[in-house]
């Protein structure tokens, strides 16, 4: 009977609140206690998309100096967007791939720092399975520092919650994901990045987190909320409405969510005070702000894995 239950758990949305929502998994629980309160096929092994720079940025946080410098091999031209625009052979502060792997979700940030690091992406992703064991994530596998579609690249939503979990014991981490600009110098001239996680604009609780897409995967997510001196930590795998699905699971703590129209606004302005929240934008980060600076592009294949 017990086995039966814990199957029905797995397979079926653990609340009311689930109905309608797209995504192939997802799991949100309080950080401290690890205790679910709403999840849906939250063990099984997806490929995660961007939400893989996590473990790729705490491992190098931990791997490196601030102002080591990172200096990319002509690889990183081949590199599909999104991306920094990293230049072979040029010196950047290991600190600026970091928050850029993060903040842009820079695939040739994530593969220059596995190649500073480790060597090699290959023995990197194998660092990065090492690590998750470690950590207790035993549903996961890499591939690759980034995240790009690969086979054997997995990663459950359970596991997901774990690794953030653990990194956002890492203060330098939290400060990263909290980071609503990064201004990242390309040599000729400062280029300003917004964080691709809307909530971070327009919902109050938000501490921070990761978006991810592949055509493969779909819309992914990591993120942390906190509510009355709790953290909570909200996961989603494979979604076709990441937004939609991530107010829909949020509303099983949170009585007020962001609106569609919140949601909008948050992607589409920098500066965004809403009725409900009141928010500021806050949360820069990088080199010096100057009066002149350049709105980022995306590359012609950010289709491929944006955020």
């Amino acid at each position: 009977m017990k086995t039966l239950l814990a199957l029905f758990i797995l397979l079926f949305p653990l609340s009311a609140a689930a109905s309608g929502i797209t995504a192939t998994s997802y799991l949100l629980v309080e950080k401290d206690s690890f205790s679910v309160i709403a999840g849906k096929e939250y063990h099984r092994p997806l490929p995660p998309a961007s939400t893989t720079k996590v473990l790729t940025s705490i491992l190098a946080l931990e791997k490196l100096g601030e102002q080591d410098g990172i200096v990319p091999t002509a690889h990183v031209l081949a590199i599909p967007a999104s991306k920094l625009s990293l230049v072979p052979g040029t010196s950047y502060p290991a600190i600026d791939l970091i928050t850029g792997a993060m903040v842009e979700s820079a695939n040739d940030a994530a593969y220059a720092l596995a190649v500073a690091i480790a060597g090699s992406e290959d023995r990197f992703a194998e660092m990065m399975t090492e690590k998750a064991r470690e950590i207790g994530a035993q549903e996961s596998h890499f591939m690759n520092a980034s995240g790009l579609p690969a086979p054997g690249h997995r990663m459950s939503a359970y596991d997901l919650a774990l690794i953030f979990r653990y990194a956002l014991e890492n203060k330098r981490f939290e400060e990263i994901v909290r980071t609503k600009y990064f201004f990242f110098n390309r040599g000729n001239g400062d280029v300003r990045y917004m964080n691709h996680n809307r909530l971070l604009f327009c919902f109050t609780p938000s501490v921070g987190g990761k978006t991810g897409y592949t055509r493969a995967s779909r819309h992914c997510y990591v993120g942390a909320f906190e509510k009355e001196g709790r953290v909570y930590i909200l996961t989603i795998l494979g979604s076709r409405n990441l937004w939609g699905d991530a107010v829909k699971i949020l509303q099983e703590i949170y009585p007020e969510v962001p609106s569609r129209q919140d949601i909008s606004l948050a992607r589409a302005r920098n500066h965004v005070v809403l009725a409900s929240y009141h928010v500021t934008t806050a949360g820069f980060i990088g080199v010096k702000t100057k009066k002149r600076f350049t709105k980022a592009r995306r590359g012609r294949h950010s289709r491929i894995h944006r955020a």
